[in-house]
């Protein structure tokens, strides 16, 4: 499910995002039902259950946030999309409950993902891409896929690289699969080189690090393929690499050439999975080599960086002067990061998110405690920056949680995922004690690298408002949190079978089925939670519908009739989206086309009721005012606006057209028309007309107002 929404911008959207909300509401439903037919051992235990009871009372809290929000309408959305996110995590924990290859599939199922998601990128970059201009027309090179957004296609082939090079390094599996996953590594590799996202880059090596410790002595099996494969990847990343031509992007070095790459990097792939197999076979490695390797390693990377570190304070001439410059290219001053090449991979320019960092700090400082309401951070930023740019996420998970939903969703959200996290190690550890098959040991580990490259780009980034990208990692935590732990032996020394899991070894759960108590208050709440999510979604994605119809007969040049059913769908729109804008903006240019003015200004009135606190509601109502002649209206709606977004271009535009129309020439007592002097050896037929009161007066030199002082 995941993935399918990921091919819809990752699932940003309305729409995408509603259907992923409703899908996963329904599958929670379909788990109450088979818990209150009698299977309570799918219910998550203890910290696994208590982790997602904290998970929904974020989404609660974040829907109770909406009475306050600054934008009530992306609230809704986005408090089903956090409850979404928490039934995701349910259902893939009770599914793990009672499937013994729970953590098998989760595996597959992000390897599988990640294959599907990075092949439709290449395939893009094969065909003709239309040309995006997000920090200069450069950027459009950067490999974005399906998911329409560069750094969420880095991440997906971050952790696809992850998990698919552990199997490609597992010495519990046949040859064929390790080759097989070795294969996909390379190339997932190549899609996070051409996607240039630094953060996905430091998220691959953060799971790689974490995977990699749980592997004991085989820690550095990992690793090297990683390596290896980044080398396979070079002939892709290089041929793949795009050009603008017009106004959309082909591969720089032609379509059989990128073919070339990717038949290069499968192939070496598997030979290198193959190669690490021999070498695993006839090479007889001392654990404590790897600890010795490890160190040196360590202690070559810390050497580096000091050395480093010692040319560029050389280079900038002192250490505060080598300070200042790096605090300047941190902060993205005067620049933003380079958009293409090496330049960018090396750059430590934040792309202006240190200013949006420090947006969200002081709009949490102004509202510590409740937050200005969720997803609202594009609206209440307005009133904090010192730019004209748009930005709608601080691209900082915590500092999001912060600013809008303040110290309590963030205690909510930060304890939940705590938890869950905290049981899926503690069961890797409970695993590895038990001395269960490395298989499964492999596959839990990578499942919490998975979680924890999502959590590093969670820090920098906004990939949690991207259900395409969440869903599948909160649902891998699931799996990892509440999959019991496998036994070591599944005979007991009498010959009898015994129980699948450590924690059904006492009950027999296996073996036989109990109902569940209090199974029918399970499937209730999930229908009353299901129900609930389907009206907050669905209702508003017609509403959209409906309003974005409306325009499109308005902009087509309607007749009375078409009018007449614009305004019916409008109105319709407004009652399903009864917290958002866009229904009442179309139903005032409905008013507005038909001449109704006092229609558009009581709409108008409505959007600064709905939003008191967005400046477009503002800037709405004083163009309706500036329409209707009325000075003192447009001058209130145009300060508010102001006063909200004192850097917004179209509120001081507004202003100044009221200000300007505060005292008209036209309402002066003594406003006479005044012929201007002309100028020295200016004939006289060469002056224009001069009208009365009001008028202006055409000379050579251009046009004056009357009453203005001009030079002779």
């Amino acid at each position: 499910m995941g993935t399918g929404v990921a091919f819809a911008g990752g699932g940003y959207g309305q729409t995408a995002s509603a259907v992923a909300v409703c899908l996963t509401a329904l599958l929670s439903v379909a788990v109450g039902a088979m818990v209150a037919g009698g299977l309570g051992r799918m219910l998550p235990r203890r910290d696994a259950a208590l982790g997602i009871v904290l998970l929904l009372a974020f989404a609660l809290w974040a829907l109770i946030a909406t009475a306050w929000s600054v934008r009530p309408d992306r609230s809704v959305a986005w408090g089903a999309l956090v409850a979404a996110y928490a039934l995701a995590v349910f259902v893939a924990g009770a599914a793990a409950r009672i499937t013994p290859s729970a953590r098998l599939i989760a595996v597959l199922a992000l390897i599988g993902g990640s294959v599907l998601l990075c092949g439709a990128a290449l395939v893009t970059r094969l065909s003709p891409d239309t040309a995006v201009t997000i920090g200069g027309l450069d950027n459009a090179i950067r490999l974005r896929g399906p998911l329409d957004y560069w750094n969420a296609l880095g991440l997906v082939a971050a952790i696809g690289a992850l998990a698919a090079g552990r199997q490609a390094v597992d010495g519990a599996r046949p040859v064929a699969w390790r080759v097989l996953s070795g294969a996909v590594v390379p190339p997932m590799i190549g899609t996070l080189l051409l996607s240039q996202s630094r953060g996905a880059i430091a998220a691959l090596v953060v799971g790689i690090v974490v995977v990699a410790w749980s592997s004991g002595a085989a820690r550095l099996r990992l690793p090297a393929m990683i390596a290896a494969a980044a080398v396979a990847a070079i002939p892709l990343s290089i041929t793949g690499t795009g050009r603008v031509e017009g106004s959309a992007v082909v591969p720089q070095d032609g379509r059989a050439a990128v073919l070339g790459g990717l038949v290069a990097a499968v192939l070496l792939g598997g030979l290198i999975a193959l190669a690490l197999r021999e070498v695993e076979r006839r090479v007889a490695w001392d654990p404590r080599r790897t600890v010795g390797v490890l160190r040196a390693g360590a202690a070559v990377g810390l050497v580096a960086l000091i050395v480093g570190a010692g040319v560029f304070v050389v280079s900038q001439g002192s250490p505060g002067a080598a300070a200042t410059s790096l605090r300047d290219s941190v902060a993205s001053v005067d620049e933003v990061a380079p958009v293409s090449g090496a330049d960018r991979l090396l750059s430590v320019s934040s792309s202006n998110r240190t200013g949006w960092w420090a947006e969200a700090v002081g709009a949490w400082a102004d509202r510590p405690l409740q937050g200005w309401g969720p997803s609202g951070f594009g609206t209440i930023r307005k009133s904090y920056r010192q730019d004209t740019t748009e930005v709608t996420q601080p691209h900082s998970l915590p500092l999001q949680v912060l600013a809008e939903t303040g110290v309590i969703g963030f205690a909510l959200l930060g304890t939940a995922l705590w938890l869950l996290v905290r049981v899926g190690v503690r069961r890797l550890r409970r695993m590895r004690e038990e001395g269960v098959d490395p298989r499964q040991l492999a596959l839990q580990a990578t499942l919490l690298g998975a979680v924890a490259a999502w959590l590093v780009q969670c820090g920098i980034d906004w990939h949690f408002d991207l259900p395409g990208v969440s869903i599948p990692i909160l649902a891998a935590l699931g799996v990892a949190a509440a999959a019991p732990a496998p036994r070591r032996s599944p005979v007991e020394a009498d010959g009898t079978v015994a129980p699948a899991t450590i924690e059904e070894l006492d009950r027999q759960l296996d073996r036989e089925e109990r109902p569940a108590a209090g199974g029918a208050l399970v499937l209730t709440l999930t229908l009353a939670v299901a129900l609930v999510l389907a009206v907050a979604t669905v209702a508003p994605v017609i509403g959209d519908r409906l309003a974005s119809d409306a325009q499109d007969r308005l902009a087509g040049g309607s007749d009375a009739r078409g009018l007449k059913a614009a305004t019916s769908d409008v109105a319709l729109a407004a009652a399903l989206d009864p917290f958002g804008l866009k229904p009442l903006e179309v139903g005032r240019s409905i008013a507005e086309r038909r001449g109704n003015l006092l229609e558009a200004r009581r709409l108008a009135l409505r959007e600064t009721v709905r939003q008191p606190d967005n400046p477009d509601s503002w800037s709405a109502l004083a163009s309706v005012g500036g329409a209707l002649a009325d000075r003192s209206g447009m001058r209130i709606a145009a300060k508010r606006a102001v006063a909200l977004d004192p850097y917004g271009v179209l509120a001081i535009n507004q202003l100044a057209a009221a200000l300007g129309r505060r005292a008209p020439p036209e309402a002066s007592p003594t406003a006479t028309a005044t012929p201007l002097r002309l100028p020295e050896g200016t004939v006289a037929g060469t002056v224009g007309t001069t009208g009365g009161a009001g008028a202006t007066t055409t000379t050579p030199q251009g046009t004056a107002t009357p009453g203005a002082t001009t030079a002779p």
